[in-house]
């Protein structure tokens, strides 16, 4: 995270009022007329002991008032930190905070000096310091000092606000980046009736001021204290930061004065300004740098063009293939057209109408076609506002000439979305349609009394099943909030896309989601309430798209058009293709199928600069994506001009990356599906970056769409870190990239960018009609640190590495085509034993995150998860946070099982050892969940599962700070005898720190490497190869080379 040293000094007007400082108390402060408060994190030992890391429950006024600071809750209290020879209070920003109240002080003016460093701002209002009447809002009756509404990714806003002076508004002209340390003030003065900030002695903002009292019945430091509307008054809007000093004076001070306690400050706490950085792992965070005018549609991966269809359409909702060839697009605007390509360049340039709607479907938002030979004629099904209906050619003219109703009859949405998504069930021909919720911001229905009238049984919020004939319909599932898309897979099973609604109700659809949809089941919308809707379980979501607001909307299974090819490489087949529609996003999600229901993972395929809503599959293996004009949330409208995409894989001989994972706390592998090019590879590491952050995605510099909630403008300001790549190495197979790195402890997500390694350069200037568009050379992939440590050892073997499951079957799926993966595969055949260390999420199971910043108005009971290992395999040891886990067999299968009630943020450590022989068994080893509240089985999504090195939040610092006992004792000088001497002769090809040889790779940057992958490099110097360092001549005095 980005930090600024922030020294504040605020003064706002008010009668003087002399007291006699504490004994205690820093003797050096120049002006005490007037002091009502005085908070100094230097003195907190001298007003009694304190040790670093303590929580703090009071912080001693040193005024003289006797106006102490308190916290009675143990979880919100600050904590006390030491900085070399300074000292600070740091609050967290979750609910960190002091207050005093009792005061009863009337200020005409005030001053009030604070020396702070803020962590970020999130947005929010995140406060400094407020001042408040009993009962009173801070802005109403007093003053605060804020970082503003907004999320800002630099300090850029500083809100000075109160009776007087009422609404939010910046006095901050100038700006510095998260760790800057300034020196502010901000004088409230009634007789010049103004509010003014001065930064640095430099004049910046300036306000009017109405005079009047300003209360200070009650302070708060740290945070705010307000609530809009009804309800009694809270503190909110907490800091994530540090305080060094608070001063408030009942006056304005003297220019004289101001100048003397500002040296006094700066003087004071230079050593803390110098040396606070260190103690912030994420300070300096690398601002997100957008590319500009980015192409139409950047692939993420080498091996595709993109070409624009000549066709002039307005925006269309769906695509979809017909068995002949042709494409049928669904219009906006309820038209139906059919696409050919009548010059046989591969592009579809001719619309021919299929469908004069002439308003007969409106907002139509889901297509299916008819399959072929179907009873009632060649057509297509479509959801639409107040109906299902059946679009069929009759007399196989090529054009539609009948609307069959399959469904209608509710109460339409107000709204322009109302029924959508729409799919056929290949065994029988039932339709399949969605129903979107009655109301996304009121999704419990609650009337002005508070009484709920959503009920379960109501066809809004559904997904509906409407009989082959037509003739009946029945609700299939519940909890469903916008199901834009709705298709079958190959296995004959229901997904669907839909949508975040969190920005209405904090725990309703907190992601845009796929959802696998089963009979019965209740998705998430409006969730679980103990009064209005207390007796369901809200399904977990088979994946969530993150992060927040990218409006899912377009899916497709990537199946063979009449027995044509897949899209992309084959290993592609049977992959979820989703368009996240409000940022341009482009997804493959790979499902792996097992007994308890589908796993999924994800990769970013392209960014776009349109909205994309729908895609397909051509006959010839080609991708169209269907792009709305306009600006998220829903583009320019049915009258709105669209584009139609078609990307080609052409380039199958480019190497095309298979995986990514993270091998080690220092170490990330990428694996690809051929070999790599030696040429290709030269200064691999100056052209690859890693940037790590919470909100952090491959090709984000490519986004140029975002929604405009303040949650989007939060994750910009998100801090994103940059971790140095040191250096890149090819492993022995050829095929897998492996990159040593800055560590990677935090559980973030990761995006890798690579150079295009054989990817055309970027065209510049005009594209001609139908030519191929312009695309950056180079590869974007992300990747957070999930998975699980696998060691199997056996016939004086052994393997070590990273699975992304605990299910064998779930990892052997995703690993298939890695070749170093394929020793292991080969070992589970044969007598041994397999140990997996992973760390468990169980947060949460069956509740849905909550809006960040939001809070519900009830609780729910503690959820007890069961996580159950099971097998054919035999179960040698299973390993919890308590110890071994209990665990019975029968004749076939093996059992432990994990009994837990989670922790916010905790990661519970797991430990399974198995028994590996020769004999072939099916489901060696799985596991599965449910909780005491649900006994339905579900498969554990691979986001639960973290690497053993992971941490989370404030851990990651003291992760940091690890100590390595493999070197204790060592010596440095020892060492560098050793590399430049003989026998060992290092410094003969190597370089360290300007001396050494050349030939072999700069060892400068091994402080940065884990211990154990440098060891690795020296015990096995062909592990892998430095790909600039793969090969020398060597000519010889004889002449020979």
């Amino acid at each position: 995270m980005s930090h600024t040293r922030l020294l504040l000094l605020l003064a706002v007007t008010s009668p003087a009022v002399a007291s006699a400082a504490e004994k205690w108390a820093d003797d050096k402060l120049p002006v005490t007329t007037g002091l009502e408060l005085w908070f100094d994190a230097s003195r907190l030992n001298q007003a009694g002991a304190v040790a670093p890391g303590t929580k703090l429950d009071r912080w001693p006024d040193a005024s003289g008032n006797g106006r102490h600071l308190k916290q009675a809750n143990p979880d919100a209290r600050p904590m006390a930190l030491r900085v070399g020879d300074s000292w600070a209070v740091r609050f967290d920003g979750k609910d960190d905070h002091f207050r005093i109240t009792g005061l009863d002080r009337t200020l005409d003016a005030v001053t009030v000096f604070l020396v702070a460093a803020p962590h970020g701002n999130p947005g929010a209002f995140t406060a400094f310091c407020a001042a408040n009447a009993k009962g009173g809002r801070d802005y109403e009756t007093g003053f605060c000092i804020d970082q503003g509404p907004w999320a800002t990714p630099i300090f850029s806003q500083l809100n000075v606000e109160g009776h007087g002076f009422g609404g939010a508004r910046s006095l901050l002209t100038s700006s510095s980046p998260f760790g800057t340390l300034n020196v502010l003030e901000a004088v409230i003065d009634p007789n010049k009736k103004s509010v003014r900030l001065v930064v640095d002695g430099k004049p910046n903002g300036e306000r009017p001021f109405a005079p009047g009292p300003l209360r200070l019945d009650e302070f708060t430091l740290g945070a705010r204290y307000y609530t809009n509307g009804p309800g009694p008054q809270e503190v909110r809007g907490w800091m994530a930061g540090d305080v060094a000093e608070v001063l408030v004076y009942g006056r304005v001070l003297t220019d004289a004065e101001a100048g003397r306690v500002r040296e006094y400050l700066t003087a004071k706490h230079a050593e803390l300004k110098r040396l606070l950085p260190g103690t912030l792992p994420n300070a300096g965070g690398t601002p997100l740098k957008p590319i500009p005018d980015p192409p139409p549609v950047q692939m993420f991966v080498p091996g595709f063009t993109v070409r624009e269809l000549p066709v002039d359409l307005t925006n269309i909702n769906n695509v979809r293939y017909r068995e002949d060839g042709k494409l049928v697009a669904l219009a906006y605007d309820g038209n139906v057209y059919l696409l050919s390509d009548t010059d046989g360049d591969g592009l579809e340039d001719k619309a021919e109408l299929f469908w004069d709607n002439k308003g007969r479907l409106r907002s139509p938002i889901g297509m299916a076609l008819t399959p072929p030979g179907y009873k009632h004629g060649r057509g297509l099904f479509v959801a639409a506002k107040g109906k299902c209906s059946l679009i069929v050619d009759t007399d196989n003219d090529g054009v539609a000439d009948k609307e069959i109703i399959v469904a209608e009859g509710w109460k339409e949405l107000p709204h322009g979305v109302d029924a959508l998504g729409v799919a056929i069930d290949p065994k029988d021909g039932s339709v399949y349609f969605g129903l979107g919720t009655t109301n996304f911001t009121n999704a419990y229905l609650t009337d002005k009394d508070g009484k709920a009238h959503y009920r379960l049984d109501d066809e809004r919020g559904t997904v509906l099943k409407v009989s082959p004939d037509f003739k009946k319909r029945e609700i299939f599932c519940t909890g469903i909030r916008f199901p834009v898309s709705i298709a079958f897979n190959r296995e004959g099973h229901l997904f669907c896309t839909d949508q975040e609604g969190a920005t209405w109700l904090p725990n309703g659809n907190p992601f845009d989601e796929l959802l696998h949809l089963q009979k019965g089941r209740h998705y998430g919308f409006p969730p679980r309430h103990p009064r209005h809707l207390p007796n369901v379980i809200d399904e977990p979501s088979t994946y969530d798209y993150g992060p927040q607001h990218q409006s899912t909307c377009g899916l497709v299974f990537n199946e063979p058009v009449n027995g044509g090819p897949v899209f992309g490489p084959t290993t592609w087949r049977g992959d979820a293709l989703v368009c996240g529609y409000s940022r341009g996003k482009l997804y493959r999600t790979k499902l792996v199928k097992t007994p308890d229901g589908y796993v999924a993972t994800n990769q970013i395929l392209a960014c776009l600069n349109m909205l994309p809503v729908d895609c397909c599959v051509s006959l010839k293996g080609d991708l169209v994506v269907a792009c709305h004009s306009g600006g998220p949330d829903w583009g320019s409208g049915p009258a709105g001009k669209g584009k139609l995409y078609k990307i080609h894989y052409d380039g199958k001989e480019l190497p095309q990356p298979i995986a990514i994972w993270p091998a080690g706390p220092d170490e990330v592998r990428v694996a690809f599906d051929r070999p790599l090019d030696p040429a290709k590879l030269r200064n691999l590491t100056e052209q690859t970056t890693l940037m790590s952050g919470a909100h952090v995605r491959a090709g984000d510099e490519f986004e140029s769409l975002r929604p405009g909630y303040d949650t989007v403008r939060m994750q910009l300001a998100a801090p994103r870190r940059e971790l140095k790549v040191r250096t890149a190495q090819v492993m022995p197979d050829g095929r897998t990239l492996l990159l040593s790195t800055d560590p990677q402890r935090d559980a973030a997500y990761y995006a890798l960018k690579l150079p295009g390694l054989g990817r055309p350069p970027l065209t510049k200037g005009p594209t001609a009609k139908g030519g191929v568009l312009p695309q950056h050379p180079r590869i974007d992939l992300d990747y957070a640190l999930t998975g699980v440590l696998a060691n199997w050892e056996g016939g004086g073997k052994t393997w070590t590495g990273w699975l992304p499951h605990i299910d064998l079957d779930v990892s052997r799926a995703l690993t298939a085509n890695l070749p170093t993966h394929a020793e292991l595969w080969k070992n589970l055949n044969t007598p041994g034993k397999l140990t997996l260390k992973t760390q468990l999420d169980l947060s949460n199971m069956l509740r849905p995150a909550v809006q960040p910043g939001s809070k519900l108005d009830y609780t729910l009971p503690p959820e007890e998860v069961i996580v159950r290992f099971v097998g054919s395999a035999i179960i040698l040891a299973a390993r919890g946070p308590a110890g071994e886990l209990a665990g019975f067999s029968n004749e076939t299968m093996h059992y432990a099982a994990l009994v837990h009630t989670p922790k916010p943020g905790e990661l519970v450590p797991v430990e399974i050892e198995v028994e590996t022989r020769p004999s072939p068994r099916s489901r060696l080893l799985s596991v599965e969940w449910f909780t005491k509240e649900d006994e339905g089985i579900r498969p554990l999504a691979p986001h639960r599962m973290l690497v053993p090195w992971a941490v989370k939040g404030a851990q990651a610092e003291a992760a940091a700070k690890r100590s390595i006992p493999e070197l204790d004792g060592g010596s440095w000088a020892r060492g560098r005898k050793v590399f430049f001497g003989e026998p060992a002769g290092c410094a003969k090809c190597h370089t360290v720190h300007g001396q050494g040889g050349g030939i072999g790779p700069d060892l400068s940057n091994l402080v940065h490497r884990d211990y154990h992958s440098v060891l690795r490099d020296i015990a096995e110097p062909s592990y892998a190869i430095n790909p600039d360092y793969i090969a020398y001549r060597v000519d010889l005095n004889d002449g020979r080379t």
